[in-house]
């Protein structure tokens, strides 16, 4: 199965891009089947310097005092989880990169610490 999924705008919000990918999966995977590879591909990616200023269609009927107070708060988030990946790569460069894992990298059967020892898909 094929598909695509578009983002609203540029971004580096790991949040929106799992968001998006998640959505993806769920609108073209046969939960009866099993998967034995999938492919995520970015188009038009861009030096974050070179991105273009962000214009916002307005709508006739929003309210522009909650639109606002909203585009507020998403910057607010957007600054918040920025902060949290530039912390978790100094770590991780600091540390190594088996030093921040999430839980399910714990369980039985999951590749990521191994990996993460690997050159090149090999033993190190």
């Amino acid at each position: 199965a094929h598909g695509s999924e578009n983002l609203s705008s540029y971004t580096s919000s790991s949040s929106e891009i799992i968001a998006a990918a998640s959505r993806l999966f769920d609108r073209i995977i046969n939960p009866a089947l099993l998967i034995r590879r999938a492919y995520l591909t970015a188009c038009s990616v861009l030096p974050e310097d070179t991105i273009p200023d962000r214009i916002i269609q307005r709508d006739l009927f929003d309210n522009p005092e909650e639109t606002e107070i909203m585009e507020k708060e998403n910057e607010e988030a957007e600054k918040r989880e920025r902060r949290f990946q530039e912390t978790a790569l100094s770590i991780k460069r600091k540390f190594g990169k088996n030093s921040i894992l999430r839980g399910l990298d714990y369980e039985e059967g999951a590749t990521a610490r191994e990996r993460n020892n690997q050159i090149g898909g090999h033993k190190a």
